[in-house]
C-alpha cells in the first residue's frame, strides 16, 4: 500500500466562508432543533448496546436529560460536519463550510420527518466522529473518536481496517479496544434490554420492514431465506468491504480524504444488517468525487447521492410501474454499494480532473438589467443533458408532485365555497359553459367514454412525448422547456395548497357529473380519483401541460402543419376537462397563468425565452469555394488593380 502523502498545513478560512458557515449553522439551529426535540421520544432501532443506552437513558427522571443530551449531540454533529468539510473542501465547491452544515442539517431534518430522529442523531454522531478521525490534521487523535463511533455502529469497524492499511495500526487497535470496552460496559448496565435489541437482527419481520434500507433488507424483500440468504450476505459483505477499503486507501494516498471516508462509510452501510436513513449521509461525503468525461455530466452523481440520502424510498417511487418499484425502493443500498465498489472516481492526476464546463453564452440581459440572468454562465449549459439524470428528475419529480398534491388538506367546505365563487365569476364573465357541454356529452353515445380515456391517458403521454422529441431532435431547446414545465408544476402545487377548489362534478346543486348513472362514487374515474386529491382543481394541470406542449413545439419547429396539431391539443384538452366536469373554465386560465409564470422564472434565471425564434436551428452560411482552375498571371504592362476578393463569411454557431 503506498504511503500517505504529507498533509499541508490547514488554510485560514476567509471571512466570507466563516460568515456563510455561521449563517448556515444558525438556520440549522432554528429549523432542526425544535423538530428534533419534539421527535426524540421515538425508540431506537440501531442494534448496539451503547446506542440503545444513549437513546433511552436510564428511564424515570433521566428521560428529559437524555433528550437534552441527544439534541446537543445532534447540533454539535451538524456543526462538526460543516467544519470538517471546510477544512478539507472538495474542489470547486464555494463556501464548503456552509454547504456541509446545510447538508448535515437537511439530513437530520429529513430523518426526523421520516420518524427516526434518535437514529438520525446517532448516525450523524457516527459520521462526525469517524470522519474527524480520518480527516484529522497534525497530531493523530489516538483512535478515541473512531472507537466511540464503532461502539455506536459496529459496521464502522471498516475504518479501523482502513487505518491498518494506512500503517496506523496503533490507532486502529485503540479504536477497537475502546469500542469493545464501551459495549461491554453498556451490556453490563442493561443486559435484558441489550439482549432484546440484538434479537431484532434475527427477526425477519423487523429486518424486512420498509425502514430497514440495508442490503439484508433488500435481499429479504427479494424473498431469500435460510442458508442461501446467509451465503449471499456473507459473499456480498466480504466483496463490498474489501473493495471499499482498498479504494479508500488509494484515494487517501491521492489526497482525497473526504472521498475516502465516504467510500468506507458506504461500504459500512452495505455491510450493516440494520440501516436507517441517517446512515446514508456517507453518500453526501462520497458525492465530492468526480465522475464522468463531460463536465456537464459531473452533476449526475451528486444529484443521485443527495436524492437517495435525503428522500425516503417511498418518495423515490411514484408507483407508476411495478418494474421500477423494486429498483427505486432499493435505490439507497444499491447506490451505496455502487459508490463503494463500482464507481471509478477521477484521480487528481487524471487529465480530465481539471476539465470545466464551458460557459453558456448570454443572448441578452433580461429586462436590460446587468445583474440578470441570476444563474452564472457555468450553470446555464445548452448542450444535451445526461439522460439518466433527466429520467431521475422526471421520476422523482413526479413522485414528489404526487405526494404533495395528495397531502394537501382535504378542506371540502372551503373547496365547495370557492367553487361557488368561481361559478359566479364565470356567470359574470359569461363563461359558464360547463352545464351545456357536460349535458351534451352525457347525451352523446360513446363521447363520454372517449373523453374519460383522453383525460386519463394523454395527461402524461403528451408532455412525455414532447420532452422526448425535444431531447432527441432539439437538445438546445430541451433545457429551457423542461425548466418551464417543472416550474409551472411547482407553482401549481402552491395553488393546490393555498386555494382548495372543488371540481364541477363535486359542487352540490349544479347536477354536473362524469357518469350518466350517478355521482362520483360510481364514476369510471373512481379507481383513478381515489388516488388523488379531489379538491385540487385550481389550476388545471391538464390544461397547463397541454399549453406548455403547444408553446414548446411552436418554439422548436417551423412546420406549419405541426403548429396546427400543437394548437389543437390544448383546445381539445380544455373541451375534455370541461365535458367530464373535472375542471372549470377558469381553471384552464389558471393553468395558462402558471406556465407563463414558469416562462418568466426561466427568463430571469437563464436569460433564455421559451418562444425565442432565434434558437431554432439556424441556417448555416456557405463558405466560399476555392477556384477549380488556377488563374493566369497578369500580363506585363501597366499596373492593374487587384480584383475584389470574395467576402469572408464566418461560420456562426447556434446562439
Amino acid at each position: 500500500m503506498p504511503p500517505v502523502p504529507a498533509v499541508p498545513a490547514p488554510r485560514r478560512l476567509p471571512s466570507a466562508a466563516v460568515l456563510a458557515a455561521l449563517t448556515a449553522l444558525l438556520v440549522v439551529l432554528g429549523v432542526c432543533a425544535p423538530v428534533t426535540w419534539d421527535a426524540l421520544a421515538e425508540p431506537v432501532g440501531r442494534p448496539s448496546p451503547v446506542a440503545d443506552l444513549a437513546a433511552t437513558g436510564l428511564g424515570g427522571w433521566y428521560a428529559t436529560g437524555t433528550r437534552v443530551v441527544l439534541l446537543v449531540v445532534a447540533l454539535a454533529s451538524v456543526a462538526a460536519i460543516g467544519l470538517l468539510l471546510a477544512r478539507d473542501p472538495p474542489p470547486g465547491l464555494p463556501y464548503p463550510g456552509a454547504v456541509g452544515t446545510a447538508a448535515a442539517g437537511a439530513m437530520l431534518l429529513s430523518a426526523d420527518l421520516r420518524g427516526q430522529p434518535v437514529d438520525a442523531v446517532l448516525g450523524l454522531a457516527c459520521l462526525a466522529l469517524a470522519a474527524s478521525e480520518l480527516l484529522a490534521r497534525g497530531r493523530p487523535r489516538g483512535g478515541v473518536a473512531l472507537g466511540t463511533a464503532i461502539a455506536l455502529e459496529p459496521a464502522l469497524a471498516l475504518f479501523a481496517v482502513l487505518l491498518v492499511c494506512l500503517r496506523e495500526r496503533r490507532r486502529a487497535l485503540n479504536a477497537v479496544v475502546l469500542a469493545l470496552a464501551l459495549n461491554t460496559a453498556a451490556w453490563a448496565a442493561r443486559p435484558a434490554e441489550t439482549a432484546r435489541s440484538w434479537r431484532q437482527l434475527v427477526d425477519p419481520l423487523i429486518a424486512v420492514g420498509p425502514d430497514n434500507q440495508s442490503a439484508l433488507g433488500l435481499l429479504l424483500r427479494l424473498g431469500l431465506r435460510g442458508p442461501l440468504l446467509l451465503a449471499v450476505c456473507l459473499a456480498a459483505g466480504v466483496l463490498v468491504a474489501t473493495a471499499g477499503v482498498r479504494r479508500a486507501a488509494s484515494y487517501t494516498a491521492d489526497g482525497q480524504r473526504l472521498l475516502a471516508a465516504g467510500v468506507v462509510g458506504c461500504a459500512a452501510v452495505v455491510v450493516s444488517p440494520l440501516t436507517g436513513p441517517a446512515e446514508f449521509g456517507w453518500l453526501l461525503a462520497a458525492a465530492v468525487g468526480r465522475l464522468g468525461r463531460r463536465p456537464e455530466d459531473r452533476a449526475l452523481w451528486p444529484v443521485v447521492a443527495v436524492t437517495v440520502a435525503l428522500l425516503s424510498s417511498s418518495m423515490l417511487d411514484p408507483e407508476i410501474e411495478p418494474v421500477t418499484t423494486f429498483l427505486l425502493r432499493g435505490a439507497a443500498p444499491l447506490t451505496a454499494a455502487a459508490a463503494a465498489v463500482v464507481l471509478a472516481f477521477r484521480r487528481t492526476t487524471d487529465p480530465q480532473w481539471s476539465l470545466h464546463r464551458t460557459p453558456a453564452p448570454t443572448p441578452h440581459h433580461p429586462f436590460g438589467l446587468r445583474r440578470l440572468p441570476l444563474l452564472p454562465a457555468t450553470l446555464r449549459p445548452v448542450s444535451r443533458p445526461n439522460l439518466l439524470m433527466e429520467l431521475l428528475f422526471i421520476q422523482v419529480g413526479y413522485g414528489i408532485y404526487t405526494r404533495i398534491r395528495n397531502a394537501a388538506p382535504d378542506r371540502a367546505g372551503a373547496a365547495v365555497d370557492h367553487a361557488r365563487d368561481i361559478y359566479r365569476a364565470e356567470q359574470f364573465l359569461q363563461l359558464d359553459v360547463e352545464k351545456a357541454v357536460n349535458s351534451w356529452v352525457l347525451r352523446t353515445d360513446g363521447m363520454l367514454d372517449v373523453s374519460l380515456q383522453y383525460y386519463k391517458t394523454l395527461h402524461l403521454i403528451g408532455p412525455l412525448a414532447v420532452l422526448s422529441w425535444l431531447y432527441l431532435r432539439h437538445p438546445r431547446r430541451y433545457r429551457t422547456s423542461r425548466t418551464v414545465l417543472f416550474t409551472a408544476t411547482g407553482l401549481a402545487l402552491l395553488g393546490f395548497w393555498g386555494y382548495p377548489l372543488a371540481p364541477p362534478r363535486l359542487t352540490p346543486g349544479l347536477d354536473l357529473r362524469d357518469s350518466p348513472y350517478g355521482g362520483p362514487a360510481t364514476a369510471p374515474l373512481g379507481a383513478l380519483t381515489a388516488l388523488t386529491n379531489q379538491y385540487a382543481a385550481m389550476p388545471s394541470l391538464h390544461c397547463a401541460w397541454a399549453f406548455w406542449c403547444t408553446a414548446a413545439v411552436i418554439a422548436a419547429t417551423r412546420r406549419r402543419w405541426v403548429w396546427g396539431v400543437a394548437v389543437l391539443y390544448p383546445v381539445v384538452t380544455l373541451a375534455v376537462v370541461v365535458a367530464t366536469a373535472n375542471h372549470w373554465v377558469l381553471d384552464a386560465a389558471g393553468g395558462v397563468a402558471v406556465v407563463l409564470a414558469g416562462c418568466l422564472v426561466q427568463y430571469v434565471l437563464t436569460g433564455r425565452r421559451l418562444l425565442d425564434r432565434t434558437a431554432v436551428r439556424p441556417k448555416r452560411a456557405r463558405e466560399p469555394q476555392p477556384p477549380t482552375q488556377p488563374q493566369a498571371p497578369p500580363a506585363a504592362g501597366p499596373a492593374v488593380q487587384d480584383a475584389p476578393q470574395p467576402e469572408r463569411i464566418e461560420r456562426r454557431g447556434d446562439p
